[in-house]
C-alpha cells in the first residue's frame, strides 16, 4: 500500500510539471535582411520563445533593438544556450561584434510571472549587421580563415536533389561556375553582406566563386 501511495505521489507531482512542458513552444525563424537589416514584428505569449537565427562573420558588428512593453530579449552565440546578452537585466539595445563566424540568435521571451498569467506581448525587433560600407556590393571582405573565420565550410540546408550554386560574382545572377551538394567542404576565402544576403566567396575542387553564406555552415576541414 506504501509503494501504492508513492508511486501515484510521484505521478501526480510529475503532471504540473509535464503540462509546463508541454505549454512551452519554441518557434525558430532564419531572418532574412535587406541592405544589412531586419526589421521583425511579432507578438509572443505565455512560456513561448521566439528564436531569430542570423549570420555573422567574426569581428562583423551586430546590433539587436527590442521595442516592447512585455517581452525581452537575449542573443546567444554560435552553438551555446548562454546568453552574451540578456535584456532583462541589461536593456532594450544590444551593440558588439561577432567574437566567431557562425548562426547567432536573438530570442524573444516574456518573464516567467507574465509568462504564468499566459500574457501576449507584442514586439518589433530589429537586427543590423555590418558596417555600412560592408553592405555595398564592391565593401570589404571579413571573417576569412585568416581573421577569424573558419578555415573551411560545410554545406547544409539545400533543398533534397538540390545543390548549392557557386558563382562568379556575389548575386543570384552571377555566371554559375560549379556546384556543390549537402555536406560539401569548401574553403573559406571571405564573406561580404551584398543585396541584404551573406555572400562567402570559396575553393571547392579548383574552382573559385561566390556562394550564398545562408547554406554554409563551419565545417571540419578537407578530407
Amino acid at each position: 500500500m506504501r509503494q501504492f501511495f508513492t508511486a501515484a505521489a510521484a505521478l501526480f507531482l510529475a503532471a504540473p510539471l509535464s503540462l509546463a512542458l508541454a505549454q512551452d513552444a519554441r518557434k525558430v525563424h532564419r531572418v532574412s535582411f535587406k541592405d544589412g537589416r531586419a526589421v521583425i514584428r511579432g507578438a509572443v505569449k505565455g512560456y513561448d520563445t521566439h528564436d531569430y537565427v542570423f549570420p555573422a562573420g567574426a569581428g562583423e558588428s551586430i546590433a539587436v533593438t527590442l521595442k516592447s512593453r512585455k517581452a525581452f530579449f537575449n542573443v546567444n552565440p554560435p552553438g551555446s544556450e548562454e546568453a552574451i546578452f540578456n535584456g532583462s537585466i541589461a536593456g532594450e539595445t544590444f551593440s558588439g561584434a561577432a567574437a566567431v563566424s557562425g548562426d547567432y540568435t536573438a530570442r524573444v521571451y516574456l518573464m516567467r510571472n507574465e509568462a504564468r498569467r499566459g500574457t501576449v506581448g507584442p514586439y518589433t525587433l530589429t537586427i543590423e549587421l555590418g558596417r555600412k560600407g560592408a553592405t555595398a556590393a564592391h565593401g570589404p571582405d571579413f571573417a576569412d580563415g585568416l581573421t577569424g573565420g573558419p578555415d573551411n565550410w560545410q554545406v547544409t540546408g539545400v533543398g533534397a536533389g538540390d545543390t548549392l550554386k557557386i558563382r562568379a560574382m556575389p548575386s543570384p545572377r552571377g555566371k554559375l561556375v560549379a556546384e556543390a551538394p549537402n555536406g560539401a567542404t569548401l574553403k573559406n576565402l571571405g564573406c561580404r553582406n551584398t543585396g541584404g544576403q551573406r555572400w562567402c566567396r570559396v575553393e571547392g575542387s579548383g574552382k573559385l566563386g561566390w556562394a550564398n553564406g545562408r547554406y554554409l555552415r563551419e565545417g571540419r576541414g578537407q578530407e
